[in-house]
């Protein structure tokens, strides 16, 4: 059973994507940060590579039908898999680069200093900018956990980018919020959906936080409890 919170202009899920995505209305833009299948702690993140494809194929399908103009979905940059479960239902559009002007994290070849997050759909760009966006890896550490967080500038850019003033984003794989943040904070309607409890509870407090700072509101709704399915 999937439980839905409301807060502001915001609505979270938590429960399982697969489950809740056809629940949901269409929306304008899927900006989200799916698992990689990279063995973390993370639910759908340690899959044999069958289970990993069908993981991939059903969540394509779900977004097909979602009918988002526009998504856009980050991904490792040695997985191909989620972008050929993509393609078969999804257009291809072009790769957007996080740049992290600070960092210095081991990767394949070295040292990694950007994601790639892929562009899907039939939809446009809202807001012209570059393919490079770049912003400081901060620890959050201080503030809550997570073994893969996101960056509100990073997020902030693609929202504007890919999604309209005043419209609705949709991250299926909400984590610590970092979407929700930028979705709300530019005026934006969220809705997020988060399997783990404590990413969850975390991406209800960062949420319901940014909006009682006055980007958006006048005054913070407190939270809903709107149930089960």
């Amino acid at each position: 059973m999937a439980e839905k919170v409301v807060i502001g202009n915001a609505e979270l899920w938590h429960g399982d994507a697969l489950e809740v995505l056809p629940l949901l209305p269409a929306v304008d833009a899927v900006i989200t940060d799916p698992p990689f299948n990279a063995g973390k702690a993370i639910a759908n993140d340690n899959l044999d590579p069958k289970a990993w494809r069908a993981f991939c194929n059903r969540l394509a399908l779900a977004l097909w039908t979602n009918g988002a103009p526009n998504v856009l979905v980050e991904t490792g940059k040695d997985d191909a898999t989620m972008r050929q479960e993509l393609e078969r239902w999804l257009p291809y559009r072009y790769a957007v680069a996080l740049n992290y002007t600070n960092s210095m994290r081991n990767g394949a070849v070295g040292f990694a200093n950007f994601g790639l997050v892929y562009w899907f759909g039939e939809g446009k760009c809202h807001e012209r900018y570059m393919d490079r966006l770049d912003a400081a890896l901060i620890s959050t550490k201080d503030e809550f956990t997570h073994p893969t967080p996101k960056m509100v500038p990073h997020y902030a850019r693609l929202v504007a980018m890919f999604s309209p003033k005043g419209g609705t984003v949709l991250d299926p794989f909400a984590g610590s919020g970092t979407t929700g943040v930028a979705a709300v904070q530019s005026g934006r309607r969220f809705i997020g959906i988060e399997l783990a409890r404590e990413h969850f509870d975390t991406a209800c407090e960062r949420i319901e936080r940014a909006q009682a700072q006055g980007t958006l509101l006048a005054e913070a709704s407190e939270p809903v409890q709107e149930g089960l399915l």
